[in-house]
């Protein structure tokens, strides 16, 4: 998951990339000189290993500039300092805000700690154009009244089954005075918000609050509400987005395979989608595949929350592709003055001469083979066109028709060639090598037929 945060002061956005995962807790502020001690506020606290902050025109004066302007927003009070702090989901696509910190969800916003990382991925990047970090800020929930409670234990663990998918726990114990429920503190401040986790993630613990509440002390003689509760609160990962919602909304359980069978020319493709708990028929249905659908079944047990949904398309099977050889070589001339050296007579040494410069000129030579076949030219297709700068010279390039090199009675055995010359001119110098590139585009089968506009 590609992630930005994005900490926002009145003066401006800083952005920053995060390369590690993160897990939020929750920490008690406490009133110590009450008896017993009591909370008189619960902070949410973001502790986000793997920051960096990266020179934006990778050289080592930039960063630390860069770093220094970056820690100063950290020292500034009132105006201009961090009041909001943005996880931000795909930055590069929908850009999608999964999380805020601050303003109008949260108050009494302030970093904790900025410490120095490690960088396990470009360890030689670290400090010269690269700054590892991490980073913890916290803010406390509007709305969220802690008065009351007297005792706090929070355990949060994170474990990946074979399959890598992600399993987060919390496991909060709450303590109360008398009078004041520990139920419902358990059940406020016990669940985990699974929303900047991606829709991949479901609740574990799907009731309506999102948590599983255990009360151990109800004895009171006045209120007779429990004053100790154990809450604890799951949230699991799956290969297929679940869907967004609050706990109770969406299932808990899903599944999604598809199985192919090639047999006697006919490919038959069985997809089946499972699922558990709130919503699970709709999940179901919503995995439809487009377009015919050669058998439809749909299973719902409504006792057991529990849907299954199974369908069948029938085609063709596709044929095995040929062996294709493929074979580039390139030149690249030009990108300099053009010189020349002219002779004088009376036993003088040649003049030089100093030009325009010359267009960057790439020269491709192509060839390819392929057994089998028709030998069109579909069959054999060339590099597709190179990205801007290059410009295709097509006066320049030339390309054949396939032909057979090595002829056979059976049309299996018949190996086809078929050979072309690209060149290509620039005005600026190519920021990537041509080859690479080349090897990356989609072939095309011809750069004449059909290929003019």
């Amino acid at each position: 998951m590609t992630l930005r945060l994005e900490i926002h002061t009145s003066t401006g956005v800083f952005s920053l990339a995060v390369a590690g995962g993160f897990e939020p807790r929750l920490e008690p502020v406490w009133k110590e000189a009450a008896e017993p001690p009591e909370v008189v506020e619960v902070r949410e606290v973001w502790e986000v290993p793997g920051v960096r902050l990266v020179a934006s025109d990778g050289e080592p004066a930039t960063l630390w500039r860069e770093w220094t302007e970056f820690l100063a927003r950290f020292r500034v009070r009132g105006a201009g300092a961090p009041v909001t702090v943005r996880l931000v989901r795909d930055p590069a696509g929908a850009a999608e805000v999964v999380w805020t910190l601050g303003p109008p969800t949260h108050e009494r916003f302030r970093v904790e700690h900025l410490g120095a990382g490690r960088e396990d991925h470009v360890p030689r990047a670290a400090w010269r154009v690269l700054a590892p970090f991490t980073l913890v800020v916290s803010a406390v929930q509007r709305f969220a009244d802690a008065r009351g409670i007297v005792g706090w234990d929070q355990e949060t663990s994170s474990r990946f089954d074979a399959g890598g998918l992600q399993t987060v726990e919390w496991r909060t114990t709450i303590t109360t005075r008398e009078g004041t429920s520990a139920v419902d503190k358990a059940r406020r401040f016990g669940r985990i918000d699974r929303a900047p986790f991606g829709p991949s993630y479901a609740y574990d613990t799907n009731g309506p609050d999102g948590v599983e509440v255990t009360t151990n002390d109800a004895d009171e003689l006045g209120a007779r509400v429990p004053t100790r509760a154990v809450a604890v609160s799951r949230i699991r990962q799956w290969g297929v987005p679940v869907g967004a919602g609050p706990p109770g909304t969406t299932p808990t359980e899903v599944g999604y395979s598809v199985r192919t069978l090639v047999e006697k020319g006919e490919t038959t493709t069985t997809l089946r989608a499972t699922a558990r708990g709130p919503g699970a028929l709709a999940w179901v249905e919503a995995r439809r595949p487009g377009g015919a659908v050669d058998t439809s079944e749909v299973f719902c047990e409504e006792a057991l929350r529990y849907a299954e949904a199974t369908w069948t398309l029938k085609g063709e099977a596709p044929q095995a592709p040929r062996a294709l050889r493929w074979q580039l070589n390139t030149e690249l001339t030009g990108g300099h003055p053009d010189v020349d050296m002219e002779p004088v007579v009376g036993g003088y040494e040649p003049v030089l001469f100093e030009g325009a410069v010359l267009p960057w000129r790439l020269t491709v030579h192509v060839r390819a083979r392929r057994r089998g076949g028709e030998g069109t030219p579909d069959e054999l297709p060339l590099p597709g066109l190179l990205p801007p700068p290059w410009v295709l010279d097509r006066g320049a390039s030339r390309e054949q028709e396939p032909h057979v090199e090595e002829d056979a009675d059976d049309a299996a055995a018949r190996l086809w060639a078929r050979e072309a010359t690209l060149v290509y001119l620039a005005a600026r110098r190519p920021s990537a090598s041509p080859i690479r590139e080349l090897e990356g585009l989609p072939p095309v089968p011809s750069h004449y037929l059909g290929a003019l506009p």
